[in-house]
């Protein structure tokens, strides 16, 4: 390449302290940014949206009660237990290994 077109790039560090936090200043080409990603203040309403959207598409344990799958968990047989037991170790591989877990 030739000398005149070369630019440098700057390095910069994983925290930018004098980033731009104000959202009429954030710009995603040629900002100064934090580097840090502030998902509770969006600039456009339409990601915030998108963001609370995506944020319901799953759920945590914490905020489902399980004690009735509990107690009926229980009452299965034996065989109705190897089953569940089988189809849940598939299903808590659908978003990471459950391929290469298949002949396990």
């Amino acid at each position: 390449m030739e000398e005149s077109k070369k630019k440098e790039v700057n390095k910069r560090g994983i925290f930018n302290e004098d980033g731009d936090i104000d959202l009429s200043k954030r710009r995603i080409i040629q900002g100064n940014t934090t580097n840090l990603n502030d998902f509770n203040n969006l600039k456009y309403t339409w990601t915030s949206d998108w963001y609370r959207q995506a944020m319901n598409n799953f759920w945590i344990p914490e905020e489902i009660n399980l004690n009735q799958d509990i107690k009926d968990y229980r009452k299965l047989d034996q065989n109705e237990k190897k089953a569940f037991d089988r189809i849940l170790s598939f299903l808590t591989y659908l978003d990471s290994i459950q391929t290469a877990n298949l002949p396990n």
